[in-house]
């Protein structure tokens, strides 16, 4: 692909990326069966042997997420003082996160974004200083939580599984207990190309269930094929991404692999000189659940090679003998390997 050209081939004008279609599929307490049996054995071939899909009549609003767009704006036009009253502080996951703090990939020297966190709706959110700020991120993040757990149900269906399968460990989000996280994204724009070392996120794959992604346009965002090339994912208006994350591998045996994606800045000026939005929403389970592999089938392909969340114990006299972590053990791990200075 000639780097240089106005026209930029992504995995999407390739129809390399599963589209599923969510029209009908009801909600998680009074659900439509034969939508969910469609869509979990389109969910099963996606998240098998891609890692993603992207999710069409899904009920959440553009006009929802332009609000929290616009919300955050003006979050990240407050004063450094301001926003710096609302930091992320570990162990605790919730909060504003400046520009190059975290670091995904040992390859970058500095990742730019703005970021805020947001595990809570009735705490430490800047409704005084943004108005309306609280009252548009829960209306979203209501909704996020609605799309997951139908998810969630199909996800259970697609490996065969009672219907509560996950629901059952999943129920608490934005509650004490657990850490699923709404993340507001804003990537700024770049005019002239970066220097070495500076991208807009590093190559990771992300920590828990899986990952719904809204963004507003085509900003650079790329994901590892299962050739292990990288490749640009393109943008669908209106549509919502779920990838796969580390604990859900786990719970699989690798059968629904955790993807690897990075943004990068676009070598393209007319992309590049465009500010992105996203809005990620991380689904994990409650805190104290045990990450272990459920049976299920999993084809010669699709074999485990690495498992993220179950580890040798080195200091047991049994080589073969396992540690099993929960899924809060899990998360604080990776917290500690991305935010290390």
């Amino acid at each position: 692909m000639d780097q240089h050209a106005s026209v930029v081939e992504t995995l999407l004008s390739r129809a390399e990326i599963p589209i599923i279609d969510l029209s009908h599929m009801g909600t998680a307490d009074a659900p439509c069966k034969s939508t969910v049996r469609r869509v979990a054995a389109q969910l099963n071939r996606a998240m098998s042997e891609k890692g993603l899909a992207l999710l069409v009549n899904h009920g959440i609003s553009d006009d929802k997420l332009r609000a929290v767009y616009d919300a955050f704006d003006n979050f990240c036009d407050l004063p450094e003082d301001v926003k710096n009253t609302f930091r992320r502080t570990s162990p605790c996951n919730h909060g504003y996160v400046p520009p190059g703090t975290e670091r995904f990939s040992s390859e970058c020297v500095e990742e730019m974004r703005h970021a805020f966190n947001i595990c809570w709706l009735d705490r430490n959110l800047p409704d005084a200083e943004v108005q309306g700020f609280q009252a548009v991120v829960t209306t979203l993040a209501q909704d996020f939580q609605k799309l997951a757990a139908l998810l969630l149900r199909a996800l259970a269906s697609s490996l065969d599984l009672q219907a509560e399968y996950f629901l059952d460990s999943h129920r608490n989000m934005f509650q004490e207990g657990n850490e699923s996280c709404m993340r507001l994204l804003y990537y700024p724009p770049f005019g002239a190309p970066p220097t070495p070392g500076v991208t807009r996120c590093g190559e990771h794959s992300d920590y828990g269930t899986f990952t719904l992604l809204a963004q507003d346009c085509e900003g650079g965002l790329e994901v590892q094929t299962s050739s292990h090339r990288w490749g640009r994912v393109g943008h669908l208006p209106g549509s919502i991404l779920v990838n796969t994350g580390e604990l859900l591998a786990s719970w699989t045996n690798n059968k629904y692999p955790a993807l690897r994606h990075r943004v990068v800045v676009p070598e393209q000026p007319k992309i590049r000189s465009k500010a992105r939005h996203s809005i990620a929403f991380f689904v994990h389970p409650g805190n104290d659940t045990p990450i272990t592999p459920i049976q299920c089938q999993v084809t010669e392909a699709e074999h485990c090679t690495t498992n993220n969340c179950i580890v040798k114990n080195s200091k047991s006299n049994h080589p073969k003998q396992n540690t099993i972590y929960t899924a809060y053990q899990h998360l604080q791990m990776r917290f500690r390997e991305t935010y290390a200075s």
